[in-house]
């Protein structure tokens, strides 16, 4: 279960009629002419992963109920789960796992979204916090971010290029932006243009935000200015989505429970599950959690079982594509 601030997010609301942007402004990324296909590379199951005797002795259990996901330079994968309090760290390259719950001081309450920056310090949202706990790689606090301004902070990004942090606030319908240690660089959005913001990410110099009851992505500048909307119509409801090496948007669909890849202009690519329209949710879920981006290029999708999968875009596979 998400809770109750999480559920909201997943609100479905009527239809948009507006005009559609494309969010790099570049068209069609090159190599895409024909059909395409979304191609698994590798899964890791939990089951791969040695755990440690701290976490065996914890009494957490081992699967959780993942939420959302980032990947480090260490090849690390990082999944909160607000259920129990925890992120799980999966450690790829040498097949071990464990968890970290905050230290003494700053216990993790409902751990909900994460980025790293370019040091691969963990910047975590808590559906119980109004503001942003900061973490050393080794689950060391190191400080908070917004403490006193935000409402119900959600989705979050950190630009290394710019060393600033961009927080959607699902409270207050804003974008905030700070430096890395906090500072507060401006504010933007307002309800009149956001309603309930939840995953962001930055591409090239576009911010891009998941509006999900206007059902749309909005498009800013890295200083907050609107570069436009992108509407994703009444047959997709995307949960969180990345973007891969060839600056493709992939995202998590709620009607079609899989994956789904589009180019600028908001048209599918391919996709990983049978694309459904509204109200045709899989009777038994979601197939997927979330998605981020992986080394390479490619892109990590998470099960609800744990298992992390790397796909990859792939062009010319005819018949592929929904």
């Amino acid at each position: 279960m998400l809770g109750a601030k999480g559920v909201v997010l997943l609100v479905l609301a009527s239809a948009v009629s507006l005009t559609a942007n494309s969010w790099a402004g570049s068209g069609t990324p090159p190599g895409q002419s024909g059909s395409s296909t979304l191609q698994l590379v590798r899964t890791f199951a939990p089951e791969e992963f040695r755990q440690s005797a701290l976490d065996r002795l914890s009494g957490i259990p081992t699967r959780g109920n993942p939420f959302r996901m980032a990947s480090d330079s260490q090849g690390r994968v990082l999944v909160t789960d607000p259920e129990h309090s925890v992120v799980h760290i999966f450690d790829v390259r040498q097949g071990k796992r464990w968890q970290f719950k905050g230290d003494s001081d700053h216990w993790l309450s409902r751990p909900a979204y994460i980025a790293l920056d370019a040091d691969d310090n963990i910047y975590l949202t808590d559906q119980n916090l109004p503001y942003v706990v900061v973490f050393r790689p080794n689950g060391q606090f190191l400080r908070t971010i917004g403490f006193a301004l935000m409402s119900m902070p959600t989705g979050i990004w950190v630009d290394s290029p710019s060393r600033t942090v961009y927080v959607a606030d699902w409270g207050q319908n804003q974008v905030w932006s700070f430096d890395l240690e906090g500072g507060l660089i401006r504010v933007f959005g307002g309800p009149r243009q956001l309603q309930r913001p939840g995953d962001i990410a930055v591409h090239g110099d576009t911010l891009i935000v998941l509006d999900s009851v206007n059902r749309r992505f909005d498009l800013f500048d890295l200083h907050g200015n609107s570069r436009g909307i992108w509407p994703f119509g009444a047959d997709r409801m995307p949960l969180t989505f990345t973007f891969d090496g060839g600056g493709h948007l992939v995202y998590v669909d709620l009607y079609s429970g899989g994956l789904i890849a589009a180019d600028p202009q908001g048209t599918v690519l391919a996709s990983l599950e049978p694309v459904r329209g509204y109200g045709q949710l899989r009777p038994e879920g979601i197939s997927f959690t979330c998605v981020a981006a992986g080394a390479g290029g490619d892109i990590l999708a998470l099960r609800p079982t744990f298992n992390i999968e790397t796909v990859r875009l792939a062009a010319g596979a005819a018949g592929s594509a929904p």
